[in-house]
């Protein structure tokens, strides 16, 4: 049955989200909509014949409504590829794919010179260069469709230049625990670099990094249906071929997964840019789907553990499943958080983020005296050490979170003081992703 108010809701949000329109514009032009759907309802249409023709007329004086008459079709897949009506907006558009291909070729090639001098695709040093063969050309690609000014760019190139030679001119001895970390954590940081490139000129706002946020999120999402799409392909080519004699390994690991995989990078980030006012409509979705299916894991986890008896101080294996799971909890709660339009009130999605967080301090309280305990009886390691600041950055986080939530909850503050601080804190991540990449080398003397 169609309901009214949620598509005049809708509506309204996706104006919003265009970032184009002002809250008095918004509300001025909901005000609109809902006369025409007055005028044409008395005129004896349903609701749904009044709201749709009301989105129409108004498209006819703000392109922006016409677009979500577009979006908001029942073809809303076929969105992803559909090309605009504007010739000009058409031929940007084609530009845009046309330079994706482009560097996804390029960044296919950059990862095929390294296994030309010998080095082999899944070895620790071809790893921990992985970054490099990508992400600047995908930050290429963001900062040309955010328009982010030339001093950025060249910021940008710097640090990933730089970077790029820190890290390959440290030496690596035995038993190569910083430079396993290195490969760790260094996409994580350059990603970070990445989302400059991303934001463009508003990069240090909170509302930006928000956005960025989101759109990490998207990308995962987005990355890994590609990721099964590419894998399905690989089988089959390897499966078809095998029945005529011909072996397609040797092609598959040094043609198709790294071209394959290039292009399978370049081509989410499009995905996600590009028809972004079509990803925003899944993102609460998704975020309602998993946040309580998140809860109830890490609740039966929990119970699990306490009646099995099982302790996390003495398997190394163990503590490092804890700190993925956390990883994956902050995901889940910035994604839920990220998603989350700032002029609905508090709602029962609000409630089960604070109680997936509150679960997730009690875990990570667990990891990290665990943490404490093998430092003891063990001795310090670059691993230990990183997993420890890793778990104290994640404590302070969630902690905080909590925090703020239970004083949304009072009233005594608003939903955008949670993102505020939240995009605020993204900065401290990063600067301990350098810290493991650039200074543990040099104080484990490169073991």
């Amino acid at each position: 049955m169609f309901d009214l108010e949620m598509n005049i809701k809708a509506w309204s949000d996706y104006l919003r989200t265009r970032g184009t329109l002002a809250e008095a514009d918004v509300v001025e032009l909901e005000s609109h909509l809902r006369d025409q759907i007055d005028d044409l309802t008395s005129s004896g249409l349903n609701a749904e014949e009044a709201f749709l023709i009301s989105v129409k007329r108004l498209g006819s004086v703000s392109h922006i409504s016409e677009e979500f008459a577009k979006v908001n079709t029942e073809s809303l897949w076929k969105q992803l590829l559909l090309d605009p009506i504007d010739p000009a907006e058409k031929a940007r558009h084609q530009r845009s794919i046309l330079l994706a291909i482009l560097l996804a070729l390029l960044a296919g090639t950059a990862a095929r010179i390294p296994v030309l001098f010998g080095i082999k695709v899944g070895s620790l040093t071809y790893l921990k260069n992985l970054s490099f063969y990508i992400l600047p050309f995908i930050a290429f690609f963001l900062a040309m469709r955010s328009g982010a000014p030339v001093k950025l760019r060249g910021v940008l190139a710097g640090i990933f230049a730089l970077t790029l030679v820190v890290v390959n001119l440290y030496p690596s001895y035995e038993p190569y625990h910083t430079e396993a970390l290195s490969a760790i954590h260094l996409p994580i940081l350059l990603w970070f670099v990445t989302g400059a490139a991303y934001m463009g000129r508003g990069w240090q706002t909170s509302r930006a990094r928000m956005d960025f946020l989101r759109f990490t999120g998207e990308s995962v999402i987005y990355g890994s249906l590609l990721l099964l799409g590419l894998i399905v392909l690989t089988v089959f080519s390897l499966t078809i071929f095998q029945t005529i004699g011909v072996d397609l390994e040797p092609f598959v690991e040094n043609y198709l997964l790294v071209y394959g995989g290039s292009i399978l990078a370049m081509a989410t980030v499009y995905l996600v840019e590009a028809k972004k006012s079509i990803v925003e409509n899944f993102a609460p979705i998704l975020a309602k789907i998993f946040s309580p299916l998140f809860l109830l894991t890490m609740l039966a986890f929990l119970v699990v553990m306490a009646v099995t008896g099982t302790s996390p101080y003495t398997e190394r294996e163990f503590l490092i499943g804890f700190d993925l799971m956390l990883v994956l909890v902050l995901g889940m709660v910035l994604y839920t958080i990220s998603a989350k339009n700032i002029h609905d009130g508090k709602n029962l999605f609000d409630y089960l983020n604070a109680a997936l967080i509150t679960v997730a301090i009690i875990v990570d309280v667990v990891a990290l005296s665990a943490i404490v305990f093998r430092l003891s009886e063990y001795g310090l390691s670059p691993n230990k050490l990183a997993a420890l600041g890793e778990n104290v950055l994640l404590l302070v986080n969630l902690a905080a979170l909590l925090v703020m939530y239970i004083r949304y909850f009072r009233g005594r503050s608003q939903f955008q003081a949670i993102e505020k601080w939240q995009t605020r804190y993204l900065g401290v991540y990063a600067l301990w992703m350098a810290v493991v990449v650039f200074l543990f080398p040099l104080f484990f003397r490169f073991k």
